[in-house]
């Protein structure tokens, strides 16, 4: 059993800042150890200085049952009783009422439990931890569910509040009023939206008839201002692990007219690609994108909804991968006709978004494991001991999902390099851009790191 002291060195730094801050942040890079390090403040501020009675902890649904085996595996987690706020009502009843010294919830729950106890009159929990914070970038009266019950729990009580993410900066600036809200009521960033985006931003992306702004962005000189504001709030860590990684880019070129129709969506939302009977419509630059996504892939969802093939490069190229790898991968893919295709084409594939298909891989009895990463970028730990290739069949938009599902495999536990191969359409519209976009969030992420890190350590 592992104790206090077979922490790393941050991590103590990490516990210590846990405890003297009763709201924060608390930000690492997957498998550097966040939920131990929550477990020893919860450990330490309810026994010895006896500054809490129970807990809350919020988690994604596969990761709910992870907390209490973690702390099993801690001497300081041993004095906790717990309870998991999931499944059928009778059961989360029970959880309500059993005084558990720790309760966790799952994300679809939350916004449940904070109405079933608000509603008495009194918050029971001395300290909330949530766990995957970047759930809580959207705010304000647009914000989501799950937003706005963390809200009126930082509002209407005065219980301590961790906020945990290996991706505290996934998007863009824009995204970080939110959380920052929840911690300190608006102190920092001003108590609205609107304040905070005259202050340090201005319009990306702005329709030019209607004057609606789509995105924003930080305005010239204000990055380091914006980060010294908030730096005080956060523990940021991103930690050597010794866990060696390569990614490789590997080129197709699609057919000559899979390319030209890409090009021509772009130009005209529209375009009839005669040949092999294939017709594509766009009535929106967002749907535009999303179908020139789909058609770097080799298929592309019709306007009836049925799949029109488009090729197999991708395809050819994932196989030759796999036997490069000796047939041991985790593939990811993004869209339906991405899952049937590769379960039609490449012989024993497993879908491991399926708790059946998971539970075989972390047995090791798959060779190649399929996943999407909305649905296993969190909470899957165990991968890194059966496999050590991972062959991005179809790149996410999105930085957090990406980073996420790589460090799957790039994580305490990972014996091997890890290579992390992205197939890329080249002459694909769409595939060239997210691997910039990609790239260019990377480097944000990695300077919001390094800035707090930097202020920590001075």
């Amino acid at each position: 059993m592992k104790r206090e002291s077979d922490f790393r060195e941050y991590q103590r730094q990490a516990l210590q800042f846990v405890i003297e801050t009763p709201r924060c942040y608390l930000a690492a890079k997957a498998g550097a150890g966040k939920t131990a390090v929550a477990l020893a403040a919860i450990d330490r501020l309810m026994f010895d200085s006896f500054e809490i009675e129970r807990v809350l902890v919020v988690a994604p649904l596969r990761v709910v049952e992870q907390w209490p085996r973690e702390a099993a595996r801690w001497e300081f987690g041993q004095r906790l009783t717990w309870a998991t706020y999931v499944g059928k009502p009778r059961e989360r009843e029970q959880a309500a009422a059993s005084g558990a010294r720790v309760t966790v919830a799952s994300f679809e729950h939350f916004p449940e439990i904070v109405r079933r106890f608000m509603a008495g009159g009194r918050w029971p929990f001395d300290m909330v931890v949530f766990d995957e914070a970047s759930r809580l970038r959207n705010g304000g009266r647009k914000g989501s569910v799950t937003w706005k019950a963390m809200h009126a729990i930082s509002g209407k009580s005065d219980a301590r509040i961790v906020l945990m993410s290996g991706s505290p900066r996934p998007g863009t600036a824009h995204e970080l009023f939110a959380p920052v809200f929840l911690l300190d009521q608006g102190r920092r960033l001003g108590s609205t939206l609107t304040a905070f985006r005259a202050a340090y931003l201005e319009p990306a992306k702005v329709d030019r008839h209607t004057g609606t702004v789509f995105s924003w962005r930080l305005r010239d000189g204000m990055e380091d201002a914006l980060y010294a504001r908030i730096a005080d709030l956060y523990f940021a860590v991103a930690p050597d692990l010794g866990l060696p990684s390569v990614t490789i880019d590997r080129p197709v070129r699609l057919p000559q007219i899979a390319a030209q129709a890409c090009r021509d969506l772009q130009r005209h939302q529209v375009v009839d690609i005669e040949e092999i009977d294939v017709e594509v419509a766009a009535f929106s630059a967002g749907t535009a994108a999303g179908k020139l996504h789909q058609m770097c892939q080799g298929a592309v969802y019709g306007e009836d909804g049925r799949v029109q093939h488009l090729h197999d490069e991708k395809i050819d190229e994932l196989r030759q991968i796999l036997e490069e790898v000796d047939g041991r991968a985790v593939v990811a893919v993004w869209y339906e006709h991405d899952r049937q295709r590769l379960a039609e084409q490449v012989p024993g594939i497993v879908d491991i978004t399926s708790e059946a298909g998971l539970a075989a891989a972390l047995r090791g009895e798959v060779q190649v494991a399929m996943l999407h990463p909305a649905a296993a970028g969190h909470g899957i730990d165990g991968l890194q001991e059966h496999f050590s290739a991972l062959v991005w069949f179809a790149l996410p938009a999105s930085f957090e999902l990406y980073d996420q599902t790589v460090r799957r495999l790039v994580r305490s536990g990972q014996r091997e390099t890890v290579r992390i191969y992205r197939i890329v359409a080249e002459n694909g519209v769409a595939d060239p851009r997210i691997v910039q976009r990609l790239a260019e969030k990377q480097a944000e992420q990695d300077k919001f790191f390094e800035y707090l890190e930097r202020r920590r350590t001075a």
